[in-house]
């Protein structure tokens, strides 16, 4: 594990165009080393589309440290299926490991421009038992879980 030098500088920002390349190179561990790559097709370039719709509308965060980008979190803002409500969804978050501790400073500066968009709830994905284990210890109420089979 790599040790952080106690003055290192740790910053949640909005990604830019030229994060791409590795947010995409991040997108790409994600999926390899988690349950979705028996679930999800390797696809960079529709990972670089999909980080380019995020950007523009200002759903995709990164976390640097010391200038290196080693986490992110994307969302979306959206109307409600049934409420019509505005709600905040997550559609990915990764830290790398060696970075977690410092991944919930993302997922608080994605509550804090859900809230001031007016969104009236976040909706966060739990693809493991431990993270719906941290998503409870925050205050995270279970809604519904997701079941997929192929065709």
């Amino acid at each position: 594990m790599e040790t952080i030098a106690p003055d290192s500088v740790l910053t949640v920002r909005l990604a830019t165009a030229e994060d791409i390349p590795r947010l995409v190179a991040m997108g790409r561990r994600f999926r390899s080393e988690t349950s979705y790559s028996k679930y999800l097709g390797e696809n960079p370039e529709r990972m670089a589309e999909l980080g380019a719709i995020l950007l523009a509308k200002d759903g995709l965060l990164v976390l640097e440290r010391d200038g290196e980008a080693v986490g992110m979190l994307g969302f979306i803002l959206h109307s409600h299926f049934i409420s019509g409500e505005l709600v905040a969804g997550e559609v990915f978050w990764w830290v790398e490991p060696e970075h977690r501790g410092d991944g919930l400073k993302l997922l608080e500066e994605t509550k804090r421009r859900a809230k001031i968009a007016g969104a009236k709830y976040l909706h966060m994905i739990a693809p493991t038992e431990r993270v719906a284990r941290l998503y409870r210890h925050l205050g995270y109420e279970f809604v519904e879980s997701t079941h997929q089979i192929n065709l």
